[in-house]
């Protein structure tokens, strides 16, 4: 029986094996792939959905779409079908151009709150040319 933090492995293992990034799969093939039973079925069902509504940040694969499929076999049911996909990368610790928008002073490295608001208070004066203030979305002059 596949417990619930057994399911991302198993799902990781079974997607590097078929040698796909996008792949159908059921809850059905991914039990008689691991020969799992029946019991099983609610963990690996409840992880797909879950993978599906929001990002389970341990696991890199995602559900893209859920499909309702009537099957004939032996009587007439309508199982789901998930479309499992590999997420893309995410953004590097430190992207390039970051280091351009640090100020001169600044030696750690990292951007931080301080940084974006130094940057943005540059880009207002820049703009604004010390002439017009920036109230909301409106710029208006100063009347002093």
């Amino acid at each position: 029986m596949a417990r619930n933090k057994d399911v991302p492995l198993l799902l990781e293992r079974f997607m590097e094996e078929s040698g796909k990034t996008q792949h159908w799969v059921t809850v059905n093939e991914f039990r008689t792939y691991f020969d799992l039973d029946e019991c099983s079925a609610p963990a690996i069902s409840g992880f797909l959905r879950r993978i599906y509504h929001g990002p389970f940040f341990s696991c890199q694969y995602r559900v893209q779409r859920i499909e309702k499929v009537v099957v004939q076999n032996p009587q007439r049911r309508t199982i789901k079908r998930y479309l499992v996909t590999k997420r893309p990368q995410g953004r590097q610790k430190n992207p390039a151009g970051v280091s351009t928008l640090l100020s001169d002073t600044s030696t750690h490295g990292f951007f931080t709150d301080y940084d974006a608001i130094e940057h943005f208070d540059r880009v207002l004066r820049e703009k604004c040319d010390g002439n017009y203030s920036v109230r909301g979305n409106q710029r208006s002059t100063d009347s002093s």
